[in-house]
């Protein structure tokens, strides 16, 4: 579970977080927010509803950051393959290649850059800043780029740049299926998600009516809010299954 977590965190541009820290964190929130809920609706299993709820909104949340990066971050990335495919061409060496590209990386990769050449002007091996890198980007595209240049650096540089070209126009022709794709699936898991949460808009306001809350309240009323309780969540996990596209995972990892 914290490795999937760190994985979350990472991909949505928080690696500097540590996974157990923050699930210490969410948990506290959900508690505190489920509190706060009862003491406005003096009905538990609705308390609980919201503690639930707000882990599960707090991981779309990462999910869709991670979503949204990963596919800003796989636009841009033929860029800094193409970059680096003309410093080979042109002789330049790898490190040098590396550290141009703080200056000369699209905006959105360029702060990733930057403390890479940071690292390598402090000395730091090649490897040890390359796996810095790939952690704090958190992208599959990162990590295979990474691999590459560790084994252009063990091998001297043969074959790393029929490689590197092989990559850009694997890379080019992946963005063009997953852009089909992403476009006819987006719409239909977030109207399916935002169905699944209006019921729960709906007891909230009728909880604010004193006889509906006393029904709530009632043994009969919490358990028709935990059974409702349990099938959102059976739901929801159902809609990622089935209405998530698979990306590719994220192999070369620790």
């Amino acid at each position: 579970m914290l490795v999937r977590m760190r994985l979350l965190l990472e991909g949505a541009g928080f690696g500097r977080f540590e996974a157990k820290q923050f699930v210490i964190a969410l948990g506290a929130l959900a508690i505190f927010l489920g509190m706060v809920a009862y003491s406005i609706v003096p009905v538990a299993a609705l308390a609980i509803s919201v503690s639930v709820a707000t882990c599960g909104l707090v991981l779309e949340i990462l999910k869709v950051r991670q979503h949204s990066r990963r596919k800003a971050i796989s636009s841009v990335w033929p860029e800094i393959l193409e970059s680096l495919l003309s410093a080979s061409s042109a002789g330049v060496s790898l490190s040098e290649a590396l550290m141009d590209l703080s200056d000369s990386s699209p905006a959105g990769l360029r702060p990733h850059f930057k403390a890479l050449e940071q690292n390598l002007d402090a000395g730091l091996g090649m490897i040890s800043c390359l796996e810095r890198f790939k952690n704090e980007v958190g992208d599959a595209s990162a990590d295979r780029l990474v691999e590459l240049l560790r084994i252009a650096n063990f091998s001297g540089g043969v074959g790393y740049h029929e490689a590197l070209r092989h990559q850009v126009h694997v890379l080019r022709s992946d963005l063009a299926l997953w852009g089909e794709l992403e476009s006819k699936q987006g719409w239909v898991t977030g109207t399916a998600k935002l169905a699944l949460a209006a019921p729960w808009f709906i007891v909230a306001v009728l909880c604010t009516r004193p006889e509906n809350l006393a029904i709530y309240s009632s043994q009969s009323g919490t358990a028709l809010l935990v059974s409702g309780l349990i099938v959102s969540m059976f739901a929801f996990r159902l809609i990622q299954k089935l209405g998530t596209l698979r990306k590719p995972t994220r192999i070369f990892i620790q």
